[in-house]
């Protein structure tokens, strides 16, 4: 039985060839949906920057002068940003700093394997800081909300 502490998110789950799955989830950055890949082994969240010039017209990225590495790429310029409202369910984050890349390439490559696109990828930052719990069988991300 579901807590009342524990909120739930749906999780899309798509077979690549037969090397396995990918795991997705539709957060919401100032009430626009936006297709993020669960990544338990993204050390952070990151958004692609096009979808967050997008949603987020009046943005400012600062440069992050650590170079991100991962995602397919060797180290890739990013930036960081933060965001008016990042939800996730029924929790909602706000003022949160999250990362920026270009992650032109992995759409790239889901677009040459017939796949929708990514908004980005929901790291362990997040995944840790609310006690997340993946449960393949219901296909559902369940988060702890934190009073």
């Amino acid at each position: 039985m579901l807590r009342k502490n524990k909120v739930e998110l749906p999780i899309e789950v798509i077979s690549i060839k037969d090397e396995g799955y990918h795991l997705f989830v539709e957060v919401h950055v100032n009430e626009q949906p936006i297709r993020l890949l669960l990544d338990t082994g993204a050390s952070r969240t990151v958004f692609d920057m096009d979808v967050i010039q997008r949603v987020c017209a009046d943005v400012e990225l600062e440069e992050n002068e650590d170079k991100a590495t991962g995602l397919g790429s060797s180290q890739v310029e990013n930036f960081i940003v933060i965001l008016n409202s990042l939800v996730l369910g029924e929790i909602e984050l706000t003022e949160y700093q999250t990362g920026v890349l270009n992650l032109s390439h992995v759409n790239v490559s889901y677009g040459n394997m017939g796949f929708s696109t990514i908004g980005g990828v929901l790291g362990s930052d997040i995944l840790m800081k609310f006690n997340a719990i993946i449960d393949y069988k219901k296909r559902k991300l369940f988060l702890e909300k934190k009073d």
